[in-house]
This record gives C-alpha cells, structure tokens and sequence, in this order.
C-alpha cells in the first residue's frame, strides 16, 4: 500500500513539475511602436499575437533597475501615464497564454517624454460678430497657458499669456473676419512648442439673417397634406406653402419608425444602432455631438419647443427650452428652461406662445434655430375646443387593404393587430385632421412672425416633417414600427429658395431624418467632421449626391421582432429576426400598400437576391454589426409554420465586413444557422492564411481586427462551415 501511495505522490509530482515548468508557444509581439509622447504619458502599440489571452507591458527609466508592470492588456494598445517630463523611459512588451505564462518579452525601445506639452482640442464656441471663446484641454495636469491670434495673412500677433483657465474670451474682434489663433503651456521655468494654427471666421454683422425653423410632427404620416394625397376638403395652406414655395421629398423614411430613435437620429446625425437609442426608453450616449449644440457653439441663438423624446433626459444645446410632459393635450406640466409650471390651456394654442416667447428672445443681429417639435397628433389625439366639431360631414379615407393578412406575413403581426372596426378606423382619421388643424395655425402663426420681423421668409431655411408614419388599419393593423409603408413614410416640405426652386418634387432620391444634421451643418457652412452618417438635402435634390436605396432598421420591442430593411425606388425587403428566418418582399410599382408578400415569387426570386446581398452591404456600410436576439416568431402561410431559408434558396451563413476598405481596424460581423463548426479566415494576396479562428456552435459573432501593422493590398475574409465557403474582399 505505502508502494502505491508513494508511486501516487510522484505522478502528482510529475504532473505539478510540467504544469509548472511548461513554456508558453506563443510568439514575441512584433510591430512594437511608441507614440505621441506628451510630459508625462506615451502611447504603447504592438500587434496582437493570435490565441494570446492577453498582454503586458513593462516600463522603467532608461538604465533603471526597476521595471513596473501594467496589468492584464486584452487589446494591442495601452496609454501609460504618470511618468516624469524630459525623461527616457524603456519600454517591453509580452504576450500571455492562457495558464497565465510568457515566451517573454520583446526588445527593448526607449522614448523621452516632453518638457513640456501644448493644450489638446482647440475649439472655438460662442462665435458672434465681434466675438468668441476659445476653448482647450490641459495636457498633463497643466493651469498655465498662453494665448496669440491675429488676422489671418497678417503678421503681428495679438498675445494674452498667462491664463490660468481652460477657456479665453476674446472681444472687440472684426465681422466677417480670418482669424488664427495658436496655444502654448507654461510648465513652471519651460514652454511647450506652439499648438498648430486653427482659424475661425466672426459672423457677417451685414450678411442677410440665416435662420432655421426645424417644424417635427408625432406620428403624422406621408399622405396627411394634400401636397402627397390628402382629401382636398383638408386645407392646410401653410404648411401646403412650404412645398409650393420649395421642394416635396416624395419618399422621406426615417432611420426607424418610433419616436425617441427617430428624434435621436435626428439630434445626432447617425443611426439608432450608433447612438444608442433604438427603441423608446433607451437613453442617448452622452459621448455624441449633437447638431443643436454645434450650431450654439458657432453662434447661433438655439430653442427647442414640445416633445423632446422618451427617456432622452432634458433638451441639450439649447440657449432656450420648453417641453411638456406626456402625450398629454390640455393643461400639461411644462418645464421651461428646467422649472416646472402649469400652463392651462390646449398644447395647440401654448406652443406657439411658447416659440414666439423664445423668438422675442433671440438677440439682435443673430441668427437663431428654432426646433419646433409638436406632440400633435399623437394617440390620445385629442383636438382643441374649436375643431371638435370640424369635419364631420366630410367623406373621411378609409383604407382598401383593411383585411388582415392571410398568407405569408410575419407571426408578430398578430400582435400588432387592431380590434377596430371601420366605425373606430374613422373616429381616429377624424380626430387626426382635427388636431392637425392645429397644426396648421401653429405653422401659419410661425411664418407671419418671421415674415413681420424680416420682411421675407426667403432668408430662413424651413423644414418641415414627421418623426414617423402611422397604420390606421391598413391590414388591420395599428401604430408604428413595422417596415410597411405607411409606417416608414412621412412628409418632407423644404422652403429655401436659395436651394430648391418652387415646387420642386423630388421622386428619385431617398431623404431621412438621418439627413437633417448633415443638412443644417451645410446651411451653416460648417465640414461634416462630426460623423454624421446623412447627406445634405440640398445634395440629394441636385443630385451631388445619391440615395436610391436606405437601410430601415427596428430595435427590441415586446410585440415586434427586430428587424432590418432595403427599401429602394421600387422594391421593399424586409428581414425579421425571428428563430425561424422570416422576410418579406414587396415590389412597391405594382403593390404600392404591400399587398402581397412576394418572397416565394420565383419571378422575383434574382431580385430578392439581389436585395439580400443589398441588405447586408447597407449594413456593412453603416456599421451595423450588433448582435441580434432573435424572437420566438415565423413567417405565416394559411396559418402553418415555416421556414423561408432553405439549402438550394438561401446561404446559411451571413458575411459582412466593414469598414470595407480598413485603415487601422475592421470588424468581421457572422450569423451561423447552422450548429456546425464554423471557420473565419483572411487570406492575403499570395494566398497565405493570416489569420483563422474557429466557433463551435450556432451564434453571431462580432471579430474586431487591427490590421494597423498589415501590408496595403486586398485581402480575402472567407467564412466556411459544412463543405460551404462565403467570401469577402477587402
């Protein structure tokens, strides 16, 4: 026994001797790079080891003898701080496998930090004709600043040194002028180099007014005014007269048809699945610039009236503000630059008290931007006193389509299904133009304002249109969200003749809220550096540049699944997220209300094609690579279960990969539908596998590569899984 036990202990032994002692295989990181140093900070990069768990960087004062560890490094970069002005520093990096062991470190690279370093994110805000203040950022703990400027292609320099904030004012500046402006820190008995130049121009004091009025409907969808179908008995000659005296977008589709993404988008430029907010109740990353406090920042007065968006906390980038509380019509809670009074009365009628409050506000000789974003005619709609009884006797549209769908329609939809009657359809259409003759007085009293104060309207860029459509049971069906068209379709009038000649109709380009931040950025001859994802109207309407296709995108919601869609000129896909893949396919020439599910067509079937493989390229080109949940729902044909995607009709593997081309990074995005094993590989020009990775089991997948340290060129992004290969270039 005591043979045993003995022989026991010394295979424990063995075992703990080659645990212990085992080396770790995996490669030296190469590519070791130091950048931009500042007095006390370096940027360390490498390129990341395949199959490394993570990395470590070790750093001293060059010739020390004490080495400082950082802590575990997932990704190929890392900024180490806290280190000593005018002082060489070496530096070492390792790669680390899983059982937390190391081949060791690479070679040895120093760098010296700076004496001292200049202000970081020179901006100028609260620009005015005579005006502005320049802002910075402090490097390194810095309090100490100097400050020259002059007019541009001059040479005496204008000096204020010594500042010990993050911010100057300078004053008593020329209209309508150059000026560049340089920064310095001041690091006790030491100076930083000088900052690049940066130039900012003062406003124009004799430049005629530039205004924006930004007018945003709830719910009021594309055929509600006359200009795109209405009754002719419905007259709204205001509104009517922005597009008789300017362009009608005939196809105008939000990036989602639900109140607080579509306000989002319009407030960030990019799409929900950028800023965060793809449903009601998400909150707007704080992190995004938002088009209103852009246009403050360059001088403009900023106001903001009604519905600012579910959960989107208080209006930001405002000089003034008012919101109400709810979908609530008469004698709501009103917050007024952040203090709540109670306002009696009809939203309809206090609104534009509201807006000319903040009108009367705006300062002499600036320009201002004016958000003016009704609740009307959000459900409850609820009209005021005088239009209760308007309308009554007038033949009010009711939908042909209002049957229920029977074959091949999503399973969620029952979920949206409305138990309404024609009776109810009517009450709901009647009480919808009633409100939006409200509507119409608001938009009428805000023209005549501007047209006192100015003499023209010709100087304002109008824009007015809806955060969504509407189902007022079309199929039955109710409310919002859905990719049919009278849920993605909303109205766009625009009135600026300095652009659009009058009554100009634009059928052949596709606008979005997604454009109106890039739109407002060109009226204000400002750069897109922001990141917007849309184009300027003005662009579209000439044609410099060109949407014939848009991605329309749904995030979570309880009855409907998520969902992405093409919608083109003719045509309108649709990809449900549902456990069973579910699409849908509408060819919107000769079904224009989405009649008929075409997806088994086979007339159609090169053209659905087609449409997939434009989905996951609209995709890739917005950067829509998050991880879709699926929903216990299925495509519904004479009430059976079924599934679209089958071997000979669809791949089960879905590739994209973007940005396509890559500079530093690229993400590879794939959904395998499968429960086989799955291999994502990039393969170079000479046919090499650079890198390869497996996945053992049915998921979507988000890969991020840095491809920083890669040779310039094309490369091959392969996914294979069950003897089937897909590709991509890049």
């Amino acid at each position: 026994m005591k043979f045993y036990k003995l022989l026991f202990s010394l295979f424990i032994l063995i075992l703990f001797y080659q645990k212990s002692f085992a080396i770790c295989a995996l490669p030296v990181p190469t590519g070791f790079k130091l950048r931009h140093p500042t007095s006390c900070s370096m940027d360390v990069l490498w390129q990341k080891v395949s199959g490394a768990s993570y990395f470590k960087v070790k750093y001293r004062v060059s010739g020390g003898g004490i080495w400082v560890f950082t802590g575990m490094i997932t990704k190929n970069e890392i900024t180490v701080a806290g280190l000593t002005a005018n002082t060489a520093y070496d530096f070492s990096v390792a790669s680390y496998c899983p059982d937390h062991t190391t081949a060791g470190y690479s070679a040895i690279i120093s760098k010296t930090t700076q004496k001292c370093t200049a202000p970081s994110n020179p901006n100028v805000t609260a620009l005015t004709t005579s005006a502005a203040t320049i802002t910075w950022t402090p490097v390194c703990g810095s309090n100490n600043f100097n400050l020259h400027y002059r007019v541009q292609g001059t040479s005496n320099w204008l000096k204020v040194n010594s500042i010990q904030a993050s911010s100057y004012n300078l004053s008593s500046l020329q209209s309508a002028t150059a000026y560049e402006y340089r920064l310095q820190t001041n690091c006790n008995d030491v100076k930083s180099s000088w900052s690049s130049f940066y130039v900012f121009t003062t406003l124009n004091i004799n430049a005629p007014r530039k205004n924006i009025l930004l007018i945003v409907l709830d719910d009021a969808r594309y055929d509600a005014f006359i200009p795109n179908g209405a009754p002719s008995w419905f007259k709204t000659p205001a509104i009517n007269s922005i597009a008789g005296e300017g362009v009608n977008f005939k196809l105008m589709i939000p990036t989602t048809s639900q109140c607080a993404p579509s306000r989002a988008c319009i407030y960030t430029g990019v799409y929900p699945h950028i800023n965060g907010v793809e449903k009601n109740g998400d909150t707007l990353d704080a992190s995004f610039p938002l088009i209103q406090q852009i246009l403050k920042d360059q001088g403009y007065y900023t106001g903001f009236i009604g519905k600012y968006g579910q959960f989107l906390a208080q209006p930001k980038g405002f000089n003034w503000w008012a919101t109400s509380d709810g979908n609530v019509y008469v004698d709501p809670m009103y917050t007024i630059n952040g203090n709540d009074t109670l306002i009696p009365g009809h939203i309809s009628d206090v609104y534009p008290v509201l807006a000319k409050t903040f009108l009367n506000s705006v300062p002499a000789n600036q320009n201002f931007v004016l958000f003016y974003f009704t609740r009307v005619p959000h459900d409850p709609t609820i009209p005021r006193t005088q239009e209760a009884q308007l309308y009554e006797n007038k033949t009010l549209p009711f939908p042909s389509n209002f049957p229920f769908y029977i074959n091949n329609y999503p399973s969620f939809y029952t979920d949206q299904e409305w138990n309404a009657d024609s009776a109810d359809v009517k009450e709901l259409k009647l009480a919808t133009y009633q409100t939006l003759k409200g509507a119409e007085d608001n938009v009428d009293s805000l023209l005549s304002w501007i047209m006192q104060r100015d003499g023209t309207l010709d100087s304002t860029l109008i824009i007015f249109t809806s955060d969504n459509g509407y189902l007022m049971g079309e199929h039955h069906l109710h409310e919002k969200i859905l990719g049919l068209e009278e849920s993605i379709r909303v109205p766009l009038f625009i009135r600026y003749p300095g652009w659009f000649a009058a009554n100009s109709v634009i059928t052949d380009q596709i606008g979005s809220n997604l454009d109106i931040a890039a739109t407002l950025l060109d009226f204000a001859n400002l750069p897109n550096n922001y990141g917007f994802q849309g184009f300027s109207f003005r662009h579209l309407a000439n044609g410099q540049q060109e949407r014939k296709s848009f991605l329309y995108e749904t995030g979570w919601d309880p009855y409907v699944a998520k969902l992405r869609a093409v919608r083109t000129l003719d045509d309108i896909y649709i990809r449900s997220y549902c456990k069973t893949n579910t699409e849908e396919f509408y060819n919107l020439v000769n079904d224009p209300q989405n009649d008929t599910n075409q997806i088994f067509n086979p007339l159609y079937s090169a053209t659905i094609a087609q449409h997939r493989a434009l989905l996951d390229s609209l995709r890739a080109l917005y950067n829509d690579y998050p991880t879709i949940k699926t929903k216990s729902c299925n495509l519904v044909t004479n009430g059976q279960r079924i599934a679209i995607y089958k071997d000979e009709e669809a791949p089960e593997l879905e590739l994209a990969i973007g940005p396509n081309p890559a500079a530093n990074s690229f993400t590879v995005y794939f959904n395998s539908h499968k429960n086989d094993k799955a291999f994502i590989s990039v393969i170079d020009e000479l046919g090499r596998i650079i890198w390869k990775k497996s996945y053992d089991h049915s998921i979507e997948v988000l890969e991020e590569m840095d491809c920083t340290f890669w040779n310039t060129g094309v490369y091959l992004v392969k996914a294979d899984q069950e003897g089937k290969s897909y590709s991509l270039k890049m």
